[in-house]
């Protein structure tokens, strides 16, 4: 019985220093994570105090964009994802080469969280439990992986732009390798791109009882 409870003392001791580890290793990541969510708390909060005529537009430009993705063909959902997807990634890779670029960097997460905040609340505020299908199915598949690609872009901004930024006042940096930033932009911009395809197709597999009426 005592050699139970030791083990068992043994392991919580190695999780908790495993965790510990992570979540110093991979702080700055979850202070971004962390942003987005605060983001989709105050997105779905500005649903309550928004206008009425402001949450209508909002879900006439949301029905408009579904219509049309329905009409378009996979190729064209594809490029449309794709444009939107690459403009933010290449915002976020120039940012990177700007020593004072962080806080727009930071507030980027935020911003994507209050966008899927607000869309998604105000389809519910709109149809009801209908429209958890519709989210469920159709924005937060795409949205979990573009999120994660766009979490990762940011770390790597943030890495660059606070070393040009302590170049820039005669600091000690720690040596950052350009070839390693342009590559792992380059992967995120391939797992935004299988987003793209797993939504383009959710559009055309998935039955026309989860979209929008």
């Amino acid at each position: 019985m005592m050699r139970t409870n030791s083990q068992s003392g043994s392991r919580r001791r190695y999780y908790t220093r495993y965790l510990a580890h992570y979540t110093k290793k991979n702080h700055v990541i979850l202070l971004l994570g962390g942003m987005f969510l605060l983001g989709v708390v105050f997105g779905t909060l500005l649903v309550r105090t928004a206008g009425g005529d402001l949450v209508e537009l909002l879900l006439r430009l949301i029905g408009n964009a579904s219509q049309r993705r329905r009409e378009a063909g996979f190729t064209q959902n594809i490029v449309s994802g794709l444009s939107s997807g690459m403009a933010l990634l290449a915002c976020l890779f120039v940012g990177g080469f700007c020593a004072v670029a962080r806080p727009v960097v930071v507030l980027a997460p935020m911003l994507r969280g209050m966008g899927f905040g607000f869309s998604a609340a105000s389809l519910y505020l709109r149809y009801g439990p209908g429209a958890a299908g519709f989210v469920g199915a159709f924005m937060l598949p795409g949205m979990v992986i573009t999120t994660i690609a766009m979490l990762f872009c940011c770390n790597e901004a943030l890495h660059l732009s606070g070393n040009l930024w302590a170049l820039l006042r005669q600091r000690d940096t720690q040596p950052y390798s350009l070839r390693i930033y342009c590559a792992r932009f380059a992967a995120a911009a391939v797992l935004w791109f299988l987003a793209v395809l797993l939504e383009g197709a959710l559009y055309a597999l998935l039955p026309s009882a989860f979209l929008l009426a």
